[in-house]
């Protein structure tokens, strides 16, 4: 199951697509189920961007922690989060008669943060450089926040063709499971 620079890059874009709201992306990726295995190579690619953006959001923490605590506890805290949303969505799917959409929404999903890290670093590091006014900076990162909230809507939406109210509350459980594993992870630092 290797992955090429070709599936990468109709994947990225069919994920680009999905950001203009065009339901079309979906058919930029390979919606196999080996296509949903290797949608998982995502997290590998931007990887190096999670790293700088918890380098960012642990600074103060890290210099008081153990390199080696801080790498473990973070690695796994990365693993969980990539896999545990898709692993409860399994059952969700069935439980919203969805299955058969449940490999579409896995690659969508996946594939769809390489665009979300690909907007939201910039505009994290941005804001900590302190070059803009705090007030700014934060407004500019809540704002960007909110755009990814509702690209992720999107993709629920469209990769499972459920009702709107429907991806919301998938997107807030997610919202709220990523939370969960990010509290707890800062808790064991």
């Amino acid at each position: 199951m290797s992955l090429t620079s070709r599936d990468v890059a109709s994947s990225v874009f069919g994920a680009y697509r999905l950001a203009r709201f065009d339901p079309t992306g979906l058919d930029y990726m390979d919606r196999t189920p080996e296509g949903a295995w290797k949608s998982f190579y995502a997290a590998i690619i931007i990887l190096p961007a999670y790293a700088l953006l918890l380098a960012i959001r642990l600074w103060d923490q890290a210099q008081d922690t153990p390199l080696f605590q801080l790498v473990t506890v973070e690695a796994i805290a990365y693993v969980v989060s990539w896999t545990a949303f898709p692993v409860i969505m399994h059952g969700v799917t069935r439980m919203l008669d969805r299955s058969s959409r449940y490999v579409d929404f896995l690659c969508a999903y996946n594939w769809s943060s390489v665009v979300q890290m690909a907007v939201y670093l910039p505009v994290v590091v941005l804001a900590a450089t302190g070059l803009l006014p705090a007030p700014l900076s934060e407004g500019l990162v809540f704002g960007v926040m909110l755009a990814m909230l509702t690209y992720q809507w999107f993709v629920l939406r469209t990769a499972l063709d459920v009702p709107g109210l429907t991806a919301a509350i998938l997107v807030l459980l997610d919202l709220f499971l990523s939370a969960l594993i990010t509290d707890f992870a800062d808790g064991l630092l």
